[in-house]
């Protein structure tokens, strides 16, 4: 049994496998070889070739990675604006008091109470952060299952 095989294609494609072949310096057997390869990793439609194209693909997946950038970036601004700086303020505010001597009617418990407090505000923070911009805009529904669950358990510690 022989390990070749012939194939039978049409005038013109001939002439443009040889084209093809000798603009990227490969025989006939390697061109096509590689043109199989290619197909396979690719997993494109030959049929289609400018349907999945690998360069309209990658354009359209920066273009969604630009705007998810851009929201993450507004996300961010406004935790900064309604959570970040009022924490801060907050802990400024402890801070002087407790420098200022004023604080001496501040326990510890009601210390720990505060800084607790500006914590789980942070936590809150990185989960929100984390949910909202990979699973609501780039994971797919089944992990948005799975992350509210995490979150669920993790709220419950």
């Amino acid at each position: 049994m022989t390990d070749r095989k012939t194939l039978s294609i049409s005038l013109g494609t001939h002439r443009q496998l040889e084209k093809l072949g000798d603009q990227l310096g490969l025989s006939h057997k390697d061109l096509v070889a590689a043109m199989i390869q290619f197909f396979a990793v690719t997993k494109l439609d030959p049929r289609y070739p400018k349907a999945d194209a690998p360069d309209v693909v990658l354009k359209k997946l920066t273009d969604k990675v630009d705007a998810l950038d851009k929201r993450f970036i507004g996300f961010i601004r406004e935790q900064e604006k309604t959570l970040l700086k009022p924490m801060q303020a907050d802990v400024q505010a402890l801070r002087q008091v407790s420098e200022s001597g004023q604080g001496a009617g501040l326990t510890p418990a009601q210390l720990e109470e505060q800084l607790t407090g500006v914590v789980e505000a942070m936590q809150t923070l990185l989960r929100l952060s984390f949910r909202t911009a990979l699973v609501d805009n780039a994971l797919r529904s089944e992990y948005k299952q799975q992350v509210d669950a995490l979150i669920a358990q993790q709220n419950a510690l």
